[in-house]
């Protein structure tokens, strides 16, 4: 533990790509509905991550604990504000396309076995939370903060570091592919994903809290999730973030899917907004989870314009943005 405390970033990186190959490798439940299936591999992950969480010295950041997650919550509304948003749009077209209908039904038929699917996107969700959050908040950004987190430029840097990794992530499938099409929809995926990786990021170094950051996480998933369940759809509406081919169809799916991220880019710009403020009066030191004296938190937030951070803990000014970013 002593090597392992010497040389944290370095094994922070290392574990964290060793639970990143574990994603290929993770066993499958055939046997199992879909969304169990999914649910019960990122148990396994969960499981992983938080393992490796403890063996880089996090395990008292990972102590079943609420506090912070009412602020973590609060902090971090907009991305869960949007999904629910987009829900209320979704259930409403639903309602049209219902009321439209011959059947004269005034809900649309649900598919068999949209309870189990529900439940299983659910479960899906809340492990998806704890996994990512664990992951990329607890290993990464903590390796990074280990180093990094004494000065606000630096805690700045771990932040936006950690977000553009987590945005890249998502499309990690399509990586090297080349043509304009393709890059334009990593690029844009990359943005949006990370715009929503910094607020994440930001309210971890506020509350301290995993849990509340992976509640947030959870409930914005379930929230955009919810309506494949409802749908009957499953493993066909859980595919590539990207379009990848030359035929007309993939050609037609690449240009549809550049004007929908252009879109959520737009739409999730006030994350990146939000998290920087965020930072900006982050108590200082901050150096993370893997640290001790890394306690959850309840941040009152800023009331009547006076900051979160105690006196002195604000360094001189807001963050400067490092050169080249």
């Amino acid at each position: 533990m002593g090597f392992i405390a010497r040389h944290r970033l370095g094994w922070s990186l290392a574990l964290f790509a060793l639970a990143l190959a574990a994603l290929a490798t993770v066993p499958s439940f055939p046997a199992l509905p879909f969304y169990l299936d999914q649910a019960l591999q990122r148990v396994l992950l969960s499981a992983l991550v938080c393992g490796l969480m403890a063996l880089l010295g996090g395990a008292r950041a990972l102590a079943p604990t609420t506090a912070g997650m009412r602020s973590a919550l609060r902090l971090g509304a907009y991305p869960v504000a949007v999904a629910a948003a987009l829900l209320a749009m979704e259930l409403t077209g639903l309602l049209q396309l219902a009321a439209g209908s011959t059947t004269g039904s005034a809900w649309p038929a649900l598919p068999a076995g949209w309870a189990v699917d529900l439940a299983g996107v659910a479960a899906l969700c809340v492990f998806v939370g704890v996994f990512e959050e664990v992951l990329f908040r607890g290993v990464l950004l903590g390796g990074l903060l280990s180093r990094l987190g004494g000065t606000r430029n630096g805690v700045v840097v771990a932040a936006l570091v950690s977000s553009v990794v987590f945005g890249a992530v998502h499309v990690g499938s399509s990586a090297g592919a080349t043509d304009a099409l393709t890059l334009a929809q990593m690029l844009l995926k990359t943005v949006q994903a990370g715009s929503i990786g910094l607020i994440f990021a930001a309210v971890y170094v506020r509350t301290r809290s995993i849990w509340g950051v992976a509640a947030l996480h959870a409930l914005t998933d379930f929230l955009l999730m919810a309506p494949l369940a409802l749908a009957g759809v499953g493993e066909d509406a859980l595919g590539s973030y990207v379009s990848q081919g030359s035929d007309s169809l993939s050609v037609v799916l690449g240009v549809a899917l550049v004007a929908a991220y252009l879109f959520a880019v737009a739409l999730y710009a006030p994350c990146i907004v939000q998290g920087w403020r965020l930072l900006e009066d982050s108590p200082l030191p901050a150096l993370g989870p893997l640290e001790p004296g890394w306690d959850p938190r309840e941040d009152a937030g800023e009331k009547n314009g006076a900051p979160a951070a105690p006196d002195g803990a604000r360094g001189p000014g807001g963050p400067v943005p490092p050169t080249g970013l």
